[in-house]
């Protein structure tokens, strides 16, 4: 193999997940065509990780960031050296950070960089003008770019990047691991006395201000003083999980919330649930969410960000206004009360992540992009 990719991520995982199976899915895909390719994160990685790293035969390296821009530059500087590196594929570092440049500087002509951060542009008037100007000038060097969503598209644009240099491609996950379970009791309702007859609603996120999460726990309380049956299972810790447990005791509704934390897998969890629920404004994709639905469950999630293209409304799902608690119970409420409704949509979520989100789809779109812009000599798409 003559010829090098290395994928720039700015992240480490703590398990391994649906972005490990893309990314070394695609490293196969490459070393298929005749090319070699290196992971580069930004921590070493836990040790069970680099186990099926290794297994399935994809080198990586770990350049850290955080460190300072100088050492990730002569760092840079030798893993190009050391690998012979023709072209680079940036992930979830900002788009107006110093990589590119950085790669560019060591001689890397070729630099395609993949956007997946969340979030929407507020500025306006002369600030909306300068962080264009900013933006062009530390994104001159790419090659292309491609949003894992039209919404992150769309603020590239009002960022001030070309539309002709992006392209779309979504996010996939492994549809063969991500399946619905016969047994609907297992391991949490055991856990917490939850009978199968129970709905349990349940959702996986950071718990951070972007993602919402006060607004499902607003709206399970609404549902408790509705009188509705079910239980809800939050999986994931970040900055709001005091001031969202102390929200649950104002709304006495303790005994119906159940904070599971951090959930390495969460494929039992999603597999033992009814209904998944998404609270995000500007989420650029939400991979959960074709998780979820790839193990039969429909989706109430808001009209927001990214979250419209995955979700099909009142197909596989019920979108509702962000920020609104009453709405978002509504749609719970409607779900929660019509099994049939959970089922057909949940059939219908199966299917459109088999049509658009597996992991093949997302790797031989990549392999597209990269073709292409002639990344390489290499035809990628036979």
């Amino acid at each position: 193999m003559s010829e090098t990719i290395a994928f720039l991520l700015d992240y480490a995982p703590k398990n391994w997940c649906s972005r490990e199976d893309y990314h070394a899915g695609l490293c196969e895909a490459l070393s298929e065509r005749g090319v070699r390719s290196v992971l580069v994160f930004a921590k070493e990685l836990p040790p069970d990780v680099a186990a099926v790293f290794r297994e399935r035969g994809i080198e990586y390296a770990t350049i850290d960031y955080s460190k300072g821009t100088a050492h990730y530059y002569r760092e840079l500087g030798n893993l190009f050296r050391e690998y012979s590196v023709k072209a680079v594929h940036i992930c979830y570092f900002d788009y107006f950070s110093l990589i590119a440049w950085m790669a560019r500087l060591h001689g890397v002509k070729t630099i395609v960089y993949e956007a997946v951060n969340s979030g929407s542009l507020t500025a306006r008037s002369w600030k909306k003008s300068l962080l264009q100007l900013r933006n062009r000038v530390m994104t001159k060097p790419l090659t292309r770019t491609i949003a894992i969503s039209d919404f992150v598209k769309e603020q590239l644009i009002a960022g001030g990047l070309p539309a002709d240099q992006i392209d779309v491609r979504y996010l996939g996950i492994d549809n063969q691991r991500f399946v619905p379970a016969a047994n609907t009791r297992g391991q949490f309702r055991e856990q917490f006395g939850i009978g199968s007859d129970k709905p349990v609603v349940t959702t996986v996120s950071f718990l951070n201000p972007f993602k919402n999460p006060q607004t499902i726990i607003q709206a399970c309380g609404l549902l408790a003083r509705r009188g509705v049956s079910f239980r809800l299972f939050v999986a994931g810790d970040g900055v709001l999980r005091q001031e969202l447990e102390s929200l649950t005791h104002k709304l006495k509704i303790t005994d119906r919330v159940h904070w599971l934390g951090h959930v390495a897998d969460p494929r039992a969890l999603l597999q033992e649930s009814d209904i998944f629920t998404l609270a995000s404004t500007g989420e650029a994709f939400g991979l959960v969410l074709p998780e979820a639905m790839a193990c039969g469950l429909p989706v109430v999630a808001t009209r927001s960000g990214g979250i419209v293209e995955i979700v099909d409304d009142r197909v596989t799902g019920l979108l509702v206004p962000p920020l609104n608690p009453e709405a978002l119970a509504d749609a719970l409420q409607q779900l929660i009360e019509d099994k049939s409704a959970r089922t057909t949509m949940g059939s219908s979520g199966r299917d459109r992540v088999a049509q658009k989100f597996t992991i093949e789809t997302v790797v031989a779109g990549t392999l597209k992009i990269y073709e292409s812009t002639k990344l390489f000599a290499t035809d990628y798409t036979d």
